[in-house]
């Protein structure tokens, strides 16, 4: 398996079965055979060697879900390169850290952000802009041209399993993203143990919630899937309706899906359930927080016979680390489960030990789909990965059968709406206002959101500034979701420790 590369997904999967022609990707009105989705990226690989693409080359892809997504993303890694995913929620500045910090030389970029794309790629020389579906300026690329290449115009380079694929950015305690390195081989295994760990069929019709920018949407959402033969729908990401997905579910006969608890509370408080017929779900994938007992019975009784697999992972752990078997969403409510097939867990102590049965520790993971570390960022990665093992960041506890529960994070990270927001990152921000002295940002509990952000200001001498002027400072330079929705200004310091670290559990929200 360690020299297997994404290209196997295919060629193990409906092309060697001799079922070419079984649909493989659908979104709206494009439908795509697995023998099409392999020609057009074959087509687009050759064609980007063509134009000048070199292996090893980043390409960032800047899009909501759609079918040209996947082929962007095949026949760039087809080719040798190395895709970035940008989340298309970022803003200008964001966008131009991951352009810079990955080195893209490449960006697909889909018509609506094309305004945000091309003032970055004008300030870097030489950057290639691939059109998706706009019109392209003079000098760019469209990405139809490409697809029309003939897959024999250009002899593609040689591309092993420990060649690098994918950087998966995600942020961290430091505040500035991050990107976890995978490999084509890492992709390949993560895909063959999800197949196992969700005992997905070559049957299923497979419904792709979240954004492929994600890691829940290419690793959960495409990878696996294409590697079992199965049909994956692709969900509209921008914006959401709780009557389109189930009308969705219905006219393609969806029988499994991802989706966090939060957005599954929305599509059960909508009634949209009521309203259409979902009786095929078979089953869904469900991460980000534990699923609740009385979210279990909600769902047992507007869909009965549907399961939730409940599952835990992370950017650089794309597979899912463990998941909760249906037949003990209830029993062993609050839990993750165990490790999944090809993943070890263990709970440990600050120096790397054990701990006992039901005693807090660290939960750590290995596997060989863990990534390789963070590019460029050395210091981090020997941080991250000790002797193998992946320090998660979380805290957790194992109890008397083996069943793995999350007490807390170790990382300073608030969940809200099922993203990850990185507090460290927005007080970089709000740190350069030039009214604000000092600043904190805390996770807040929401009912809807599960948690929001709360900034503690405490402003510079003879200097001030509302919460609408500082809403819009940070809207200015962070995705929406970041921006904090409760502002506590404060006439005294932060408290801090000796070494100057601020005590957030000391701060009132």
């Amino acid at each position: 398996m360690g020299g297997s590369v994404v290209a196997d997904l295919f060629r193990k999967s409906r092309l060697s079965r001799g079922e070419a022609e079984h649909t493989a990707l659908v979104f709206g009105a494009t439908r795509l055979t697995y023998a099409e989705l392999d020609d057009l990226s074959g087509r687009l690989a050759a064609g980007l060697v063509v134009s000048g693409l070199h292996k090893g080359d980043r390409i960032a892809i800047l899009s909501h879900n759609r079918a040209e997504y996947v082929v962007a993303f095949l026949g760039a890694v087809k080719a040798g390169a190395i895709v970035v995913p940008v989340n298309y929620l970022l803003r200008g500045p964001e966008i131009g850290y991951h352009l810079d910090d990955s080195g893209a030389t490449w960006t697909f970029v889909e018509d609506r952000f094309l305004d945000v794309l091309r003032p970055l790629a004008a300030e870097r020389p030489g950057h290639r802009v691939v059109a998706i579906d706009g019109t392209p300026n003079p000098g760019e690329l469209a990405l139809d041209d490409l697809l029309a290449t003939d897959p024999d115009a250009a002899t593609l380079p040689p591309v092993d399993g420990d060649d690098i694929a994918l950087l998966q950015y995600t942020s961290g305690t430091t505040g500035r993203p991050k990107g976890a390195v995978h490999t084509q081989a890492g992709i390949v295994l993560n895909a063959v143990s999800q197949v196992m760990d969700m005992s997905i069929d070559a049957d299923d019709v497979y419904l792709g919630i979240p954004a492929l920018c994600w890691a829940a949407g290419l690793h959960t959402g495409l990878f696996a899937w294409i590697q079992r033969g199965a049909t994956i729908v692709l969900n509209p990401s921008s914006g959401f309706d709780p009557d389109a997905l189930c009308t969705l579910i219905e006219a393609e006969r969806v029988t499994a899906m991802t989706i966090v608890p939060a957005v599954l509370r929305r599509v059960l408080d909508s009634g949209a359930v009521d309203r259409h017929d979902v009786s095929t779900l078979r089953y869904l994938i469900v991460g980000g927080e534990p699923v609740s007992v009385e979210l279990l019975d909600r769902l047992d009784k507007a869909v009965p016979g549907a399961q939730v697999v409940q599952a835990y992972g992370q950017s650089e752990f794309p597979t899912v680390m463990s998941t909760l078997d249906p037949r003990y969403g209830r029993s062993k409510a609050g839990s993750t489960g165990k490790a999944t097939g090809l993943a070890e867990l263990r709970v440990v102590d600050d120096t790397g030990i054990d701990v006992p049965v039901g005693q807090d520790g660290e939960i750590i993971c290995r596997s060989p789909a863990t990534m390789q570390g963070y590019w460029n960022k050395p210091e981090e990665t020997s941080r991250a990965i000790v002797d193998g093992w992946l320090r998660t960041g979380d805290r957790g506890r194992v109890d008397d059968e083996g069943f793995l529960y999350i007490s807390g994070r170790s990382k300073d990270m608030i969940i809200s709406g099922g993203l990850n927001v990185y507090p460290a990152e927005i007080e970089q921000i709000l740190a350069d206002h030039p009214a604000v002295a000092e600043v904190a940002v805390t996770g807040v509990a929401d009912d809807r959101l599960g948690e929001i952000g709360c900034a503690h200001i405490v402003f510079a001498p003879g200097r001030s500034a509302t919460e609408a002027e500082l809403t819009a400072y940070c809207s200015d330079q962070l995705a929406g979701y970041k921006v904090p929705r409760l502002w506590l200004f404060r006439d005294e310091a932060l408290p801090r420790t000796a070494s100057g670290k601020v005590q957030k559990f000391r701060l009132d929200s």
